[in-house]
């Protein structure tokens, strides 16, 4: 079943409110205020949450942005409602990025509404990501992984394949055995992954010769960034095999593509995407509206020839078009 969290300061509305939604066969959860709210988020992990704005402690808006900075629940679609029905309070609730508002008093029924629109439309969003994700992983020469703590948790045939592994074979290898302490300095590989986990933001680029499993020597080039998997960092991305050994390994202008020309404005928008920002955050930080944001990520899309946002940062790192943190 599906799990609504309602964070609301008044006891009657909130439990009327409970036990009228858990009758529609749903899982719910109650706070009395943002503080309590952002426990039982973290706690629970709900699928959509309703929320009210004037609380003690915390009220709804910081509430929100606390969870938005969160990775684990910053794509948990959140409805407030709230007794104010000036445009102002309206827009503010919704510039944060707020799937919905709903004054008070309102009709149960309405608010069942909003509640399965918005988690219809979720699902679809989830839905269309997983079928961009595999087509990703179905791509015939990258190998796709996700990796933590010395341990690929997620890969594709084609990483196994890369190092010489079948993929059921690959699934006991860690990514130490696979970096040959006599072509490359293993030690500063794993550190430099390493700190990119704890640091929780940023990305990784390595070039570095290894042993295929038969001992011959390949070249490869791995790209990641940060993302949460299952609730923890992971470091998620690309490993390209190249075909030149003897390419200078710190000389990264021999292999980039001849790019597209790409504006100043382009560029702007790409480097904030690679850093996480979302459409309406894009759009605050260069004073622009999202639809023309939205025309900006097609164009950078399209020129790159990149299926989705994951591809176009692993075209933005592969690149150097920008800096790696």
């Amino acid at each position: 079943m599906k799990k609504i969290l309602i964070i609301e300061d008044d006891n009657v509305l909130r439990g009327n409110t409970a036990e009228f939604i858990k009758g529609q066969n749903f899982d719910v959860y109650i706070a009395e205020d943002g503080l309590v709210g952002v426990q039982q988020t973290l706690k629970y992990l709900p699928d959509l949450i309703l929320c009210d704005i004037s609380m003690p402690n915390m009220n709804g808006y910081d509430f929100y942005k606390t969870i938005k900075q969160i990775k684990a629940t910053s794509t948990i679609p959140l409805v407030f409602f709230s007794a104010r029905t000036e445009i102002e309070d309206i827009r503010a609730g919704m510039q944060l990025g707020a799937d919905d508002y709903i004054t008070k008093p309102f009709n149960l029924y309405e608010l069942l509404k909003v509640i399965n629109t918005r988690l219809a439309k979720y699902d679809t969003l989830k839905q269309i990501n997983n079928e961009k994700f595999q087509a990703l992983i179905n791509h015939p020469t990258l190998g796709i992984y996700i990796y933590n703590n010395g341990k690929f948790l997620f890969y594709n045939n084609i990483l196994a394949n890369i190092f010489g592994y079948n993929y059921d074979d690959f699934a006991c290898v860690n990514i130490g055995d696979l970096l040959d302490e006599k072509k490359c300095n293993k030690k500063n590989i794993l550190n430099d992954l390493d700190r990119c986990l704890k640091a929780s933001t940023g990305s990784v680029s390595i070039k570095f010769e290894t042993s295929h499993k038969n001992s011959s020597a390949i070249l490869v080039e791995l790209f990641g960034t940060v993302i949460t998997y299952k609730g923890q960092s992971c470091l998620a991305g690309n490993v390209f095999k190249l075909d030149n050994l003897n390419k200078n390994l710190f000389n990264f202008k021999d292999s980039i593509e001849i790019l597209p020309k790409l504006t100043n404005r382009e560029l702007e928008v790409l480097k904030l995407i690679c850093k996480g920002k979302s459409t309406l955050e894009t759009s605050k930080i260069l004073f622009l509206g999202q639809r023309t944001i939205d025309t900006y990520r097609s164009n950078l899309l399209e020129k790159t020839e990149s299926k989705n946002t994951a591809e176009l940062i692993m075209y933005a790192i592969r690149n150097r078009l920008i800096e790696i943190e």
